[in-house]
């Protein structure tokens, strides 16, 4: 392997699998010499997780056979520290919510359901919501994780 000064590498992943590779990843490299100091599972980056070598990384490894890891993400330079800062203090969830927004429920007992967002609570990180398609509006409390928005404010 050819050593090089500390890179950062983006490496593909089936999508929501990218904590089961670099827990295995982390395994697997401890003992084999690959040389990766650091593994960064970013939320906001689906089907991707970004490493730290000291080593550039060899999908031909058979250390790299791991399941749902896809590859490399090739190309003339390896990622900088500048492009992965933004991944290391994500922007909350509470303050891209704006009311009147239209949100869907990712979980909970209304998982699936469109609402209309009424009342934010910042301090809590909590989301006063009216259901769109029940027949009488009953505001319901969620926690700011729970939805995806669909509409920014509605016009």
């Amino acid at each position: 392997m050819e050593d090089i000064q500390n890179s950062i590498f983006a490496l593909k992943t089936s999508a929501g699998q990218e904590r089961n590779v670099a827990r295995m990843l982390a395994r697997k490299t401890q003992d084999s010499g690959i040389g990766i100091t650091s593994i960064l599972v970013p939320e906001s980056l689906k089907g991707y997780i970004i490493v730290e070598s000291y080593t550039k990384i060899d999908m031909r490894n058979p250390v790299m056979k791991i399941p749902h890891l896809r590859g490399i993400v090739e190309g003339k330079h390896s990622i900088t520290f500048e492009e992965v800062k933004r991944f290391l203090n994500p922007e909350p969830i509470i303050s891209s919510i704006q009311k009147g927004s239209i949100v869907e429920l990712v979980s909970g007992p209304f998982k699936g359901e469109r609402a209309k967002v009424v009342r934010i609570d910042e301090s809590r990180e909590e989301v006063v919501l009216e259901l769109i398609e029940a027949a009488v509006p009953i505001p319901v409390t969620v926690k700011a994780d729970q939805i995806r928005i669909i509409q920014k404010e509605a016009e």
